[in-house]
């Protein structure tokens, strides 16, 4: 998976929205104990794309991700999966040694602060567990929990901006930018996933044409507490770094952020921009926005647009062309909140008219005022 995620390159909850969440202290809540012990099973058939500006070929399938307290500098991991019925169907024991990962290991294991993660590709399995046993064992100590796993499907449709149906992926991205599964829709455009329940950091969808003649369509924060059905538009570009968030303590609205990424012709690297008296290399990748470029809609319907203002997303030495946008807070405000952002604008490119186009998602939940997000 993480040659796919090379090729395209680039919580706390409330827990009375969340009826059906069952660990939504993700990720951790900081115990050393076997609260702090998580599994996710990503059943998916393998498959791959063909990346046509690499000219190279990636692959995603199935993954096991294990997550919990580091209770020794090296200690086992027993992972046990159970089918329906109690019926066995994958058991692994993995090494984590901190400091000294495992050379040539088909998993990967990494640490933040004292917890780490496993991230394994297994097969795909006949149905999805309903019960996955997790147990450490160190010299001199031993942890277990046994996780019933709750799924829920993802489905929708794939097209164009001109409304025609595209074959595209889907892939799963629940930290970061590491990929846990992913799908292909039919020839239709349409896909369906079924997903553990968790928070994602993200999912990817692109048509297998990356940096050659359109780019992708991102989902950010996502909650998948309950099935859901999310349509996308592939276009030109990314409505990328994505975030929402309630304008608490002013005027009853939503702040949005993002950064409006779009083929361009690749001179654009060579501007500057002073900030804070620093120069800073300028990657101007966004097209020229207005309001009238802009649909903006919450869980489902449109909402009008206060203001757009540009702005330049820094790092240590780069800045990236973003906007910042306020629109109206529509009834309820408070509970799952699902943002969809679309920009939809014509520039000139190579002294021809060129659409400039792309869409995304982004989730959280608010509190009964509708302020403070999840």
């Amino acid at each position: 998976m993480n040659k796919l995620r090379f090729l395209l390159t680039a919580t706390l909850l409330i827990t009375n929205f969340l009826p059906g969440i069952s660990q939504v202290h993700f990720p951790f809540d900081n115990k050393n104990d076997d609260s702090s012990l998580l599994a996710y099973w990503y059943n998916c058939k393998p498959d791959s794309v063909k990346i046509v500006a690499f000219d190279q070929t990636g692959y995603f399938n199935s993954s096991l991700q294990v997550y919990g307290p580091v209770i020794a500098d090296s200690f086992e991991v027993k992972v046990d999966v159970f089918l329906p019925g109690n019926i066995p169907a994958y058991s692994n024991i993995f090494t984590v040694q901190k400091g000294n990962p495992a050379k040539n290991a088909p998993y990967k294991v990494s640490f933040v602060d004292n917890f780490f993660r496993i991230m394994s590709p297994v097969d795909q399995l006949s149905s999805d567990p309903e019960m996955i046993k997790v147990t450490l064992v160190s010299l001199d100590k031993k942890m277990e929990k046994t996780i019933f796993p709750t799924y829920h499907k993802i489905s929708g449709h794939m097209k164009d901006f001109n409304d025609k149906p595209l074959r595209s992926f889907i892939l799963i991205q629940p930290d970061a930018f590491e990929d846990a599964c992913g799908v292909w829709s039919d020839q239709n455009g349409y896909y369906e996933i079924t997903l553990p329940e968790r928070v994602y950091n993200s999912f990817y969808v692109n048509d297998g044409n990356y940096k050659s003649t359109t780019l992708e369509a991102w989902s950010w924060h996502m909650i998948v507490d309950q099935d859901q059905v999310l349509d996308y538009k592939i276009g030109t570009g990314e409505v990328y770094n994505l975030n929402v968030w309630p304008n608490n303590g002013g005027y009853n609205s939503l702040l949005i952020s993002f950064r409006p990424m779009i083929l361009r012709n690749k001179d654009f690297e060579d501007k500057t921009r002073m900030i804070n008296d620093k120069t800073f290399k300028w990657l101007d990748s966004a097209p020229q926005l207005d309001i009238k470029d802009l649909t903006i809609t919450i869980n489902g319907r449109e909402t009008e647009i206060y203001s757009i203002q540009p702005y330049l997303e820094t790092g240590e030495d780069y800045a990236m062309s973003a906007y910042l946008i306020q629109v109206r807070q529509l009834n309820p405000t408070f509970g799952k909140q699902t943002i969809m952002v679309e920009y939809n604008k014509t520039e000139e490119k190579d002294s021809k008219p060129a659409q400039q186009n792309s869409m995304g998602y982004f989730q959280f939940f608010v509190n009964y005022s509708g302020e403070s997000a999840f």
